[in-house]
């Protein structure tokens, strides 16, 4: 299969390929074999897919493939970035979310646009749904319902050539992307005397997969996650309770309009479109009831060593880290249109289930509620991620990617960014093309992997916007306008959505040029100056001066002036930013471009790093005892931040200037 199918591309087999008879050995012959079918797992089937590679995408359940292990919702701060930077190379959560959505709200609107981020409620089972539809659009991706038990390597153990499974299946494999999420030696605790093996809920755990791992070499470490109860939504009293509708009547993840609007339409005809989340709070009853119990926690009781997310924190961590709040939030998250399960958002904890059941019914609107199912927390391996390169494979073994949580992530949105270029990469590598590594300057995408590889994790990482030096360019309005090119350039899309993302592009292009081009009149312009309390104009004036006023919408402004009624919604929000923060965009786009030649810019051997008083005390440390010998290799150093990047180029550029003066 290897030298017949590769060499009609054009591509040379490699030798420790050749030493294998796949029709003799192997069940099936893939390019890329993806293990596990969560957000990770399916990003890298349908990336690896679209690449023209024949995947193998193997689950121990069909029936779970995208399964939302934990909370019903896609994207939020940065990770709502994530989930369009996947969407515009090509992969399918922002798809999947618009056929699942059944609540939408903007977040962060009254700040600055660098902070916006969408994020959308699902209905579960439609999400999981959608997922499974979106993978098998392709015809050279393939599910297989199977527990990867090994990897089948060469006989030198440096090479991957497939993958054997529990019940004896073995299936050939020039690339194989591990996506296992925390199922590797998961084990479930429900207070300090329930013990579970398990990756989920309900699911066992890898084990065999594991053990493999850690025998070839690899550092293994444990992360521990957890989960809040679920609660039957017709237990709630919500007249007690604060509702919370969709901000936003329609939004779409997705740029591909062509692609989902019938599939869509069918959707919303089948359910109605939004359903409201619900607000309330852990009070003084309930924060006294966690307290007196603190010790049957597997957390606080010993049962647990390893370390959790500090952005998600267990409800007992908030209550011994945070003792003199006064309450804490909660909210109440409907799994979908099918079921009244409730998901408590802001209640995750692994204490026993019948003090979870005692807390949910201290707190307001609860005092009735039946428990469907009890939090847990869950303890899982993960393989410190500086193991990989800036492509995601594994140093030690060629051909073998890791994408997820195996990498001491957590969310859905850094797990799909991460399989997205784990399987283009999976797939690039079998077709002999240099890998995709997106830069800092690029992409959120680019900044978690950059982090991952270069500075590690000492605990679950997350995304958030102030990890990103570019957060003002990297938006999440413009993420085609930043990742369609690549996507192009490797292509990923089909003819139509090429189409798309050009009708896209130029939708942007002649927003801007109307705005510079065309005049509005005072009279046209009067009701909406009045309507933002913005001065009036004494004249007409170019669009573009009017729209650069910040409370002024330039898509009002063109309504007003009976203009651009083809563009799209989206096109215009992208097109008022740019004018609204032109100065500030161009000034990161600056050092964008300096960042891109860190790789060419040498460092001396002598330099002086004491002097520079604009890097932190812990870089100049740093640097001073290293003696990196590029820009580059210093921003691998741990302590130095992509700030004293910055500040270093700077300094180092000034200093040669006076040395070149005369």
């Amino acid at each position: 299969m290897f030298d017949k199918r590769l060499t009609r591309r054009g591509f040379t087999v490699p030798a420790y390929l050749k030493c294998m008879s796949p029709s003799k050995d192997f069940e099936t012959e893939f390019d890329v074999v993806v293990i596990g079918a969560g957000h990770a797992g399916t990003e890298a089937a349908v990336a690896a897919a679209r690449l023209g590679a024949r995947v193998g995408l193997i689950t121990s359940a069909l029936e779970m493939i995208g399964q939302m292990s934990c909370n019903p919702a896609i994207g939020g701060v940065a990770k709502g970035t994530v989930v369009r930077e996947v969407d515009a190379l090509g992969g399918i959560m922002g798809r999947a979310t618009d056929l699942a959505m059944i609540q939408f709200r903007m977040l962060n609107r009254s700040k600055g646009p660098a902070v916006w981020a969408p994020r959308a409620q699902c209905d579960r089972g439609l999400y999981r749904r959608a997922v499974r539809s979106l993978l098998e659009q392709h015809g050279n991706l393939q599910t297989v319902q199977g527990t990867v038990a090994r990897l089948v390597l060469d006989p030198n153990g440096r090479h991957v050539l497939g993958v054997e499974t529990l019940e004896g299946r073995r299936f050939a494999a020039g690339s194989v992307v591990i996506t296992t999420g925390t199922f590797l030696r998961g084990r479930i605790h429900i207070g300090t005397e329930t013990h579970l093996s398990g990756g989920r809920a309900g699911e066992p755990a890898t084990t065999h997969l594991a053990e493999q791992l850690e025998e070839a070499g690899l550092t293994v470490a444990r992360f521990k996650t957890g989960t809040p109860p679920r609660i039957d939504g017709r237990s709630v009293d919500y007249s007690s309770l604060e509702m919370q509708e969709s901000e936003i009547e329609q939004f779409d993840y997705s740029w591909s309009h062509f692609w989902q609007s019938k599939r869509r339409e069918e959707a919303i005809t089948r359910h109605p479109l939004q359903m409201p989340c619900w607000m309330t709070y852990l009070e003084e009853a309930g924060k006294r009831i966690i307290k007196d119990n603190i010790a049957k926690s597997a957390m606080y009781g010993g049962v647990i060593s390893s370390r959790g997310p500090r952005y998600c924190p267990s409800v007992e961590d908030k209550i011994v880290k945070f003792p003199d709040a006064e309450r804490h939030q909660i909210f109440l998250e409907p799994e979908g249109h099918d079921t009244s399960e409730l998901y408590v958002n802001g209640l995750s904890t692994s204490l026993p289930a019948p003090v979870q059941l005692e807390i949910l019914r201290s707190v307001r609107g609860l005092s009735g509620a039946r428990m469907n199912r009890a939090g847990y927390a869950i303890e899982y391996d993960y393989y410190p991620p500086t193991q990989l390169d800036s492509s995601l494979q594994v140093k030690a073994v060629p051909g073998l990617y890791f994408a997820g949580q195996i990498n001491g992530t957590t969310g859905y949105e850094e797990a799909a960014g991460q399989g997205l270029v784990a399987g283009v990469n999976a797939a690039l590598a079998i077709q002999h093309r240099r890998p995709l590594v997106l830069g800092r300057e690029t992409s959120y995408i680019g900044v978690l992997i950059d982090d991952l590889v270069t500075r590690g994790v000492d605990e679950p990482y997350r995304l958030f916007t102030s990890r990103s030096e570019f957060r003002l360019t990297v938006r999440q309005d413009n993420a085609l306008r930043r990742l369609g090119s690549i996507g192009i350039s490797l292509a990923l899309y089909s003819k139509s959505e090429e189409e798309a993302i050009k009708t896209r592009l130029h939708q942007e292009d002649s927003a801007l040029r109307l705005a510079e081009t065309t005049s509005i009149s005072r009279d046209e312009a009067e009701p909406i100056l009045t309507a933002t309390r913005s001065a009036q104009l004494a004249q007409s004036v170019r669009i573009i001066e009017v729209a650069r006023r910040q409370e002024v919408p330039l898509q009002e402004l063109f309504r007003a002036a009976r203009l651009g009624a083809e563009i799209d919604s989206e096109a215009l929000v992208t097109a008022d930013l740019e004018i609204k923060y032109a100065g500030y965009f161009e000034r990161e786009r600056v050092q964008a471009d300096r960042m891109r030649r860190m790789g060419d810019f040498s460092l001396d051997a002598d330099l002086e790093y004491e002097e520079m008083r604009s890097l932190s005390f812990e870089a100049r440390q740093k640097l001073s005892n290293l003696r990196p010998r590029s820009l580059a290799q210093a921003s691998r150093i741990p302590g130095v931040s992509p700030s004293d990047l910055q500040n270093l180029v700077i300094e180092i550029e000034r200093r040669r200037r006076v040395a070149a003066t005369p």
